[in-house]
């Protein structure tokens, strides 16, 4: 792979990529690139994943993402994994689409549990049986599976965020916290992941009573411009619900009142339990003496 990688690099791309030698691990036999943002032009984005595209053909495994951000939008995407025809990445990518769907629960473990058989240290397949198994219920081995994950790829942000959930379903929501937390720090602000971790720690911190914490997780929800397509914009309402639940519980009444307001703004679909809910937590709230400016 280095072989042909610096082949690449001398007859195609003539050093016009972000990627350096640096990241070829001999003794592991992988590709490992921290976190990096750099300036760049196009070019060498789109050189540099078309590069790591034509790598990843010779791995068993792994995942790549890269963004290319101007002024804080994304003009381009990319995930980089394995495609080729090796049984251990056919299996992966059959028991991932399986995964996916409802009520292929079944057939997905089973071809999920084929990769791991195949190539123990397959941390993507791990992180895929372990949300496979919370789907069935199965806690145990959804945590056995997550926590397998995380020692072989610890950067992986979803098996943190889906091992904070199997601690929810336990009540353990200090644990989860520290999950959530760690889900943040492995993913970035441009994924959705990173907002539906802080959606789940500010209501976490609601369980536990900690109010201001869970104030402050709901108001940079809240202050986050979502787009429609992403799977965060449909609880932008709840979100508001909650805050005004963190804000009456400081007794700043008022803000409240404001968090109220702005979630009837939101006139997009919403379960009418929760407009109810909204609507009855504000009138008691529209109920209340309001104090005096000049009160102490």
């Amino acid at each position: 792979m280095q072989k042909m990688y610096q082949h690449r690099i001398d007859n195609f791309y003539k050093s016009d990529v972000f990627l350096k030698e640096d990241a070829f691990d001999e003794q592991t036999s992988s590709i490992n690139i921290p976190r990096l943002i750099t300036m760049g032009l196009e070019k060498s984005w789109t050189n540099t994943v078309t590069l790591l595209d034509y790598l990843a053909q010779f791995a068993v495994s792994g995942s790549i993402s890269a963004w290319l951000v101007q002024d804080g939008k994304i003009l381009k995407y990319a995930v980089v994994e394995p495609k080729g025809d090796k049984a251990v990445v056919q299996n992966f990518i059959k028991g991932q689409k399986l995964s996916s769907q409802a009520g292929k629960e079944k057939e997905a473990l089973k071809a999920l549990t084929v990769v791991i058989d195949q190539y123990d240290s397959h941390a993507q397949a791990y992180e895929r049986r372990g949300y496979v198994n919370y789907s069935l219920g199965k806690m145990a081995d959804a945590l056995y599976d997550f926590n397998k994950c995380i020692s072989y790829d610890d950067s992986i942000p979803s098996a943190y965020y889906c091992r904070a959930k199997v601690h929810i379903n336990t009540k353990n929501y200090d644990k989860a916290v520290e999950d959530l937390i760690l889900t943040t720090q492995k993913a970035i602000a441009l994924q959705p992941i990173f907002w539906k971790a802080r959606f789940l720690k500010g209501q976490c911190h609601l369980w536990l009573q900690e109010y201001a914490e869970a104030a402050k997780e709901f108001k940079l929800f809240t202050a986050r411009a979502f787009q429609k397509d992403d799977p965060n914009y449909s609880s932008r309402k709840e979100a508001y619900y909650l805050l005004a639940q963190a804000f009456v519980a400081l007794k700043e009444i008022a803000r409240a009142r404001e968090a109220l307001e702005a979630a009837q703004k939101i006139t997009d679909k919403s379960d009418k339990i929760l407009q109810q809910n909204i609507a009855s937590l504000l009138k008691e709230l529209n109920g209340k003496t309001r104090e005096p400016a000049h009160a102490k």
